[in-house]
C-alpha cells in the first residue's frame, strides 16, 4: 500500500505526502534496516551531525539550525553537506546505502535563532533517491492535531552523553517519546515559555535513560507512523526538565510544499529576514 502512496513522489515538484493524499540519542533500542526508511544522517564540518527526513525523492526536511554557520549565523555552502540514507550503521556500509550531495538549501525566511521559531529547512539533493528501495521511503506527514500523551518515536544516531568529546554511536537507535502538554513544558523549571504554538513537546519531564541528546537536531518525530515534528531544542541527554521540542510540521505544509518547485538557489551567507 505504501508503494502506491509514494509513487507520485518521483517528480521534483511533488507535494509532501499525507494520509489524505536523533539529535544524539541516549539509551533507546537499536533499529532494524527499513524500520525508519525516511530517516537520514546529515554531516557537515560545522554541525558535526544532524538528522533529517526524506519527504520526497529529491528533498530532505531538517532544522534550519543544522544549515546555518554556528558563529556567523549565515547560510552555509551546500557543498559541505553529505546525506546518508538507507543504512542503520553509519560506519559499516551496506548495499542498501545511498549517499547524496546537497545542491540547494531553503531555510524558512522567518527563522529566529534566539527563539527557534520556524526552525525548518528543506534540502534538495543532487540525484533523486531510488523510487523502489528496501530501506528508503519518503515519510507521510501528519495532518491532525494530536492529543497529549500520544505515543511517538524518535530515531537517530549519536552518543550516550552530551560531553564535547563523546564518541558518536554509529548505530541508529529509537526512543519512545510521548507528547506533553504545552503548559507542562512551559513551566518555569522546564522550558519557561519557550515552547510556542507552532511547536510540539515530547519526551519526559523526569530524568530518563532513554531520550534525545545533543548532536542530532533536525531529526523527525514520528507519531502513528507519520512524520509529525522536526527536533529543534530540548536535547538534555536524559536530564530532568529537558523534554525535546519539535517544530510542528502540520502547520508548515504550505511552506514545505512550496520549496519543491523553487528555481532560485540562495547563496551562502544568506540570512533570514529580521523579525
Amino acid at each position: 500500500m505504501k508503494a502506491i502512496v509514494f509513487v507520485v513522489l518521483a517528480v521534483v515538484g511533488a507535494t509532501f505526502a499525507s494520509e489524505d493524499a536523533s539529535s544524539r540519542i541516549t539509551g533507546g533500542t537499536a533499529t532494524l534496516p527499513g524500520q525508519f526508511p525516511a530517516a537520514v544522517s546529515i554531516d557537515s564540518p560545522y554541525n558535526l551531525h544532524c538528522g533529517g527526513t526524506i519527504i520526497n525523492l529529491r528533498h530532505i526536511l531538517t532544522a534550519a539550525s543544522c544549515v546555518m554557520h554556528p558563529t556567523s549565523h549565515t547560510l552555509i555552502n551546500p557543498f559541505w553537506l553529505r546525506v546518508i540514507a538507507g543504512d542503520v550503521n553509519l560506519v559499516t556500509s551496506s548495499i542498501r546505502r545511498e549517499i547524496r550531495n546537497v545542491t540547494h538549501l531553503f531555510v524558512h525566511p522567518n527563522y529566529n535563532r534566539n527563539t527557534f521559531n520556524n526552525d525548518l529547512a528543506v534540502l534538495r539533493v543532487n540525484t533523486p533517491f531510488p523510487e523502489i528501495h528496501n530501506t528508503i521511503e519518503p515519510a507521510i506527514g501528519n495532518t491532525r492535531v494530536l492529543p497529549d500523551s500520544t505515543q511517538c518515536q524518535y530515531a537517530g544516531w549519536g552518543a550516550n552523553t552530551n560531553a564535547a568529546n563523546a564518541p558518536l554511536n554509529p548505530i541508529q537507535r529509537v526512543v519512545n517519546v510521548p507528547t506533553l502538554s504545552t503548559a507542562v513544558c512551559n513551566a518555569a523549571n522546564v522550558h519557561a515559555n519557550r515552547v510556542l504554538s507552532t511547536m510540539i513537546c515530547a519526551g519526559s519531564v523526569a530524568a530518563t535513560p532513554n531520550t534525545v541528546c545533543q548532536g542530532n537536531a533536525g531529526g523527525g518525530l514520528f507519531c502513528n507512523g507519520q512524520l509529525t515534528g522536526v527536533l529543534s531544542f530540548g536535547m538534555g541527554c536524559g536530564a530532568a526538565n529537558q523534554p525535546g521540542v519539535y517544530i510542528d510540521i502540520r502547520q508548515y505544509r504550505q511552506w514545505i510544499n512550496a520549496q519543491f518547485t523553487r528555481t532560485d538557489n540562495p547563496a551562502p551567507g544568506w540570512t533570514p529576514q529580521p523579525l
